[in-house]
């Protein structure tokens, strides 16, 4: 083989090894400057080597999508989504809760558990409810933008988070699923919000 072609096939397997890492930096591509002001560099992390990484869309706001390891007795699969709406109103951390809270029967809005710490400069607010989820399936429509048709789930829990950063908008952090895999996964939720950069 020639030495350039040997040089170029050991630096793609390396870089294949460092990928494969049980713990993976997830750093979504900054949007394009439209003017020759600086751009912040956008939200990074560790998730934990157990959850596997999903494609995420390169467009709107879903910037990261993990699966989290199913509990024993759990048949549901139970997915981390990480959203950015950029610095507009769309971003507001308590209309987001209020919709997250609104996916469940009843009132859990009231009776969610709260807290918030600081991660480098930044301030991280940590939502749990638990309860009767709503999925919806079909298009979403109607002035209280609901799908026509929701599949009812008991026994979920959804633990979320809102990171404010100075000058990146709110980062948004979602977990959400059967009761037991969320609670046994919710150690390795938190090490990713005290993680971010």
């Amino acid at each position: 083989m020639h030495p350039r072609r040997a040089s170029l096939a050991r630096a793609a397997i390396l870089s294949l090894a460092v990928s494969a890492c049980s713990r993976t930096v997830a750093e979504p591509e900054p949007p394009p400057a439209a003017s020759g002001a600086p751009v912040a560099a956008p939200l990074a992390w560790e998730a934990p080597g157990s959850w596997a990484a999903l494609e995420a869309p390169r467009a709107g706001p879903r910037k990261a999508l993990y699966k989290v390891p199913r509990a024993a007795d759990d048949k549901d699969d139970v997915e981390v989504q990480v959203l950015s709406f950029g610095l507009g109103s769309k971003g507001d951390v308590e209309a987001n809760f209020r919709e997250w809270f609104a996916q469940f029967d009843g009132d859990v809005g009231a009776r969610a558990r709260r807290e918030s710490f600081e991660v480098r400069g930044m301030r991280v607010e940590l939502v749990e409810v638990a309860g009767t989820y709503k999925i919806p399936l079909g298009p979403q429509g109607g002035a209280r933008r609901r799908a026509p048709v929701e599949m009812v789930k008991d026994g979920y829990r959804l633990v979320g988070a809102a990171v404010r950063t100075p000058d990146r908008g709110n980062w948004f952090f979602r977990m959400v699923g059967p009761d037991e895999t969320v609670q046994s996964a919710r150690s390795g939720f938190r090490s990713v919000l005290e993680s971010v950069r």
